[in-house]
């Protein structure tokens, strides 16, 4: 991981400020993070939190860009917003997910809203370590959603005509939390209250 451990406890503590329900799923990161800082490296061996950062791309309609995974000639693709792990240029979680938004659809033309610079949304899933020998214990894997906002001209129609890409309504999300969560930031009915 190449963001800096700092730059997570900010978001951590932004996000959970807002979310303070959320503090005991989130409490496994922080001391994590807080190992990482004291030791100035990893010493978890191969059982260390996985973060990722993803992007929900929404354009002036309040349309979401889904964009599809796996085999574009297959019916059964899933589909999903743009997720990656941190790299070494990148200085915050927010930086990454802007990348790999820019990478997976080519927009760079991104604009902020206000209130929407810390994450929407951090889930947590259980996932299996890769390649350890002894076979290690499942890792959580953190990810931090993030709000971008764009004009539809700006994302590349080549991407909805081919079947890669299409807008969605926040309503079509299929995590009912990101969907009301989305609809809160972006001043929309049937968000939290």
């Amino acid at each position: 991981m190449s963001v800096d451990a700092r730059a997570i406890f900010k978001e951590l503590n932004t996000y959970l400020v807002a979310h303070p329900d959320e503090t005991p799923a989130l409490i496994p990161l922080f001391d994590s993070m807080l190992d990482h800082e004291h030791a100035g490296r990893c010493t978890h061996h191969s059982r260390c939190p996985v973060i990722s950062a993803g992007a929900v791309l929404v354009n002036e309609r309040g349309l979401a860009l889904a964009l599809r995974r796996g085999d574009a000639n297959r019916p059964e693709a899933i589909w999903g917003f743009a997720e990656g792990d941190p790299e070494h240029a990148d200085r915050s979680l927010r930086d990454t997910a802007a990348r790999v938004l820019q990478e997976s659809t080519g927009v760079h033309d991104l604009w902020p809203v206000a209130g929407t610079e810390s994450p929407v949304l951090v889930d947590t899933s259980r996932i299996a370590s890769e390649g350890a020998e002894p076979p290690t214990p499942t890792r959580t894997r953190y990810g931090f959603r993030y709000l971008f906002r764009v004009r539809t001209g700006m994302v590349l129609r080549t991407l909805t005509h081919l079947g890669h890409a299409r807008w969605i309504s926040l309503d079509a999300i299929g995590s009912p939390l990101l969907s009301s969560r989305l609809k809160a930031r972006l001043g929309r009915p049937g968000g939290p209250t």
